[in-house]
């Protein structure tokens, strides 16, 4: 009987870039921190070759900068950045919705039920971290939908440099409430295939974490 293939082994740079984009996106590594590659090592017992592999992804990824002579940092909450990001999204996001909606599989939609499940029990907790992921795989699913992989690679780029943003408002608020019940009559759309109203709906969406985002930096500065 022949064996089943077994999947290939993760690169040591994909398991240093996984665990860096984590502590990033989670601001355990905090906006604008200096990285030094020789802690980074000692800590994490991380190689040189693969940690060097890693920052450049990251930074292609929008989430770490390169200062010559000086290494690497991780990129700063700039205000002026989500607000770029968030007008680059508003102008794609509507039209790949609803795409999306004709185009999503029942697999899909049983994806994104799921991913809205799985975010009330994770709110439950107030795990924020585990919310974040869920948020940015239900918009993952989506982009995936559209059948377009220009479009999903630049919508998958937006929300990932968004996603600190959402994580940083929903951890200050200790609220992600409205954000859940907006991806669940999202899903709701999708499901009756209501194009129209899932284009409405999700510029809507987006609109509101802009504002949440938004107000929630200013109330803190």
């Amino acid at each position: 009987m022949p064996k089943t293939p077994q999947p290939p082994k993760p690169r040591a740079s994909d398991q240093v870039e996984a665990e860096l984009r984590r502590l990033i996106l989670t601001l355990e590594l905090e906006p604008g921190l200096a990285l030094s590659e020789s802690a980074l090592m000692k800590r994490y017992n991380w190689g040189r070759t693969p940690l060097r592999e890693a920052f450049q992804r990251l930074s292609e990824q929008g989430l770490l900068q390169s200062i010559p002579q000086h290494g690497a940092i991780v990129t700063p909450l700039d205000l002026f950045d989500f607000v770029e990001v968030m007008d680059a999204m508003s102008l794609v996001i509507g039209p790949a919705a609803a795409l999306a909606c004709k185009r999503l599989t029942e697999t899909e939609l049983a994806q994104l039920d799921e991913l809205v499940a799985q975010a009330e029990t994770a709110a439950q907790t107030a795990d924020f971290e585990r919310l974040s992921e869920l948020d940015y795989e239900f918009h993952s699913v989506l982009a995936q939908a559209t059948g377009n992989r220009y479009l999903s690679e630049y919508l998958r780029r937006l929300h990932q440099v968004a996603r600190r943003f959402n994580f940083a408002a929903w951890r200050r608020e200790r609220n992600a409430r409205p954000s859940l019940e907006e991806h669940r009559q999202l899903a709701a759309l999708f499901r009756a295939r209501d194009a129209a109203a899932a284009k409405s709906a999700m510029l809507q969406h987006i609109e509101s974490a802009r504002q949440r985002v938004l107000g929630t930096i200013q109330v803190e500065e």
